[in-house]
């Protein structure tokens, strides 16, 4: 009996060769596209002059809107929520300002961060009454949103037990925070009590930061459009590059 094999000595080393010459163009186009894709990479990292330039470019952006948000107050069409139906009633812009921080890199002074502060004004205060057990926990929620809060103990004699009241200032601090990464090419947006009361951090290529992202901005902090949230997937944690 023959073998498969012997019946047909030839045709295996064609195949083998065949193979042979698959895998060779395989990984040759897998080691091409991953060269293609990284010098992709490094054309879409700007310089860091002109990331800084680019930031520059917004802060100035920025300045000019805060500047026109503290003339006009418009209303905020945001919900403020505390929960167990605690809400901040028609808040609306109070004022803003816009700051910066700036590094050393490569012997130049670069823009490593900027940030819009601005207060939210609520038409009036909020009062809360909680068990006295759960005091430390609304103390700790109050703090964690930065809001200004006053309380009171009451005994409440004929049941045995207390209550604590607080007074809360009709006014919410908002701030939108930039940090650059020069080296990495991203620049990573924090919003703190913008649309919501809540920090959330998205993180863009600096070529990203243009007017048209900064237009969806304001908007969101004036709740005209929820735009800006589409932009950019949330930031993943990473460590700050070393210059």
């Amino acid at each position: 009996m023959h073998s498969s094999r012997g019946a047909f000595p030839s045709t295996g080393n064609e195949r083998d060769k065949t193979l042979s010459r698959s895998a060779l163009m395989e990984e040759l186009r897998v080691q091409y596209e991953a060269a293609h894709e990284s010098a992709d990479v490094r054309r879409d990292i700007e310089s860091f002059e002109a990331i800084d330039a680019r930031m520059r470019k917004a802060f100035r952006w920025l300045e000019r809107a805060i500047t026109y948000l503290n003339g006009i107050k418009p209303a905020i069409a945001h919900r403020f929520d505390l929960g167990y139906g605690f809400v901040f009633e028609s808040p609306r812009f109070e004022h803003g300002s816009v700051g910066q921080h700036e590094r050393r890199m490569a012997g130049f002074p670069v823009l490593e961060q900027m940030d819009v502060y601005y207060d939210i004004a609520a038409s009036k205060p909020l009062s809360i009454e909680v068990p006295t057990g759960w005091v430390s926990f609304a103390e700790k929620a109050l703090d964690a949103f930065g809001l200004q809060y006053a309380s009171r103990r009451v005994e409440e004699s004929d049941k045995g037990r207390g209550k604590c009241i607080f007074s809360v200032a009709p006014a919410i601090p908002a701030r939108v925070s930039f940090g650059v990464d020069h080296h990495a090419g991203l620049v990573t947006v924090t919003l703190t009590n913008v649309d919501r009361l809540e920090r959330v951090s998205f993180e863009f290529s600096s070529t990203a930061i243009d007017e048209a992202v900064l237009e969806d901005l304001v908007r969101l902090m004036l709740g005209r459009g929820s735009a800006f949230l589409q932009r950019a997937p949330l930031a993943r944690p990473r460590g700050r590059a070393s210059s």
